[in-house]
């Protein structure tokens, strides 16, 4: 796949089938719309695409909101890589492109610039200025300029349709489970093992401290029993997100991973942890003691709950 940063710099004679849309966490109903944009430019012997706009609109439209990515641009990469995307192209979203009429979005990207032939986009997809552009007016638009649209409907589970918004409050709430089936796979994060204050080791429970970019959600603060792979390896793990109340004072949210049956030296190394489940609220302890015992007894949670629900994953394990 080949990623292009700004529409100006495409220059490819292609024609495209591109699916629009901001795709974070590229959930299951974001995968329809991609399957679609690749099979029709199969079908039409075309090239496929993905347009999205970076940041994410609602960070720089409402920087009073709290607002953190299910995906890092990075991620997300990766992911339509391996759907056999073409083409990523990222546009740089300002306050200009923000301005911009529907028919002038059209005009000036879709069709002058990137010359698409068929835009795959969601029910609920919006462009143009404050979102006025719907997806009735893009296929007016497709009309007026020569390009089919495509709309993919809602897709739903258990009767909730399957949105980014949906599976954010999922995980704000800890719900990594319920999360996961809107995903079509594991929550996951992704980061570099930097040095803590070692406190862990002494405990007898050495701890990977991840660095977690602060544009990325994070689950509620607890402990989750997680897959952890690192070194083209996947060992199980416990994970504890949050303040770290028994010892510290900083207020910062910490992610400190216990890699099971682990204990090489990865300072400095991706380290990508997959949340299976949670097993309980962060706690804070009068003493390390207290906390020990929590541990151990966490530990033998999660080693019951890898038995129960999670042999398939144990049996795949590369240590």
């Amino acid at each position: 796949m080949k990623i292009i940063y700004n529409i100006e710099n495409y220059h490819e004679k292609d024609r495209l089938v591109i699916a629009l849309g901001n795709f974070d966490g590229i959930h299951l109903a974001h995968r329809k719309i991609l399957e679609e944009t690749k099979t029709s430019a199969q079908k039409l012997g075309l090239k496929s695409a993905v347009l999205l706009l970076n940041p994410h609109p609602a960070q720089l439209l409402f920087p009073e909101r709290p607002f953190q990515l299910l995906s890092s641009l990075e991620n997300r990469a990766e992911i339509l890589a391996g759907l056999g995307m073409d083409y990523l192209i990222v546009e740089q979203f300002t306050e200009h492109i923000a301005r911009l009429s529907p028919f002038n979005f059209v005009r000036n990207y879709l069709v002058q610039t990137l010359n698409v032939a068929r835009v795959v986009v969601g029910y609920d997809y919006t462009f143009g200025h404050q979102g006025k552009g719907t997806t009735y007016a893009l296929m007016e638009l497709g009309k007026k300029f020569g390009f089919e649209v495509e709309i993919i409907p809602p897709v739903m589970i258990g009767g909730k349709v399957i949105s980014s918004s949906l599976i954010r409050e999922l995980v704000s709430r800890g719900e990594v489970e319920k999360a996961s089936k809107y995903l079509g796979a594991f929550f996951e994060r992704k980061g570099k093992v930097i040095h803590g204050e070692g406190r862990g080791a002494t405990l007898g429970f050495p701890t990977a401290n991840l660095e977690i970019s602060g544009d990325l959600l994070l689950p509620v603060n607890g402990v989750y029993l997680n897959l952890a792979q690192c070194r083209d390896k996947e060992m199980f793990a416990l994970t504890n997100v949050g303040k770290k109340p028994t010892f510290c004072t900083d207020n910062k949210t910490h992610v400190e991973v216990f890699l099971l049956g682990f204990n090489k030296d990865v300072y400095g190394e991706e380290l990508t942890v997959l949340f299976l489940h949670r097993i309980r609220d962060e706690i804070a302890f009068k003493d390390s003691q207290l906390l020990i015992k929590q541990i151990e007894q966490d530990l033998l949670k999660a080693q019951s709950l890898i038995e129960r629900k999670y042999g398939s994953l144990l049996a795949q394990q590369r240590i």
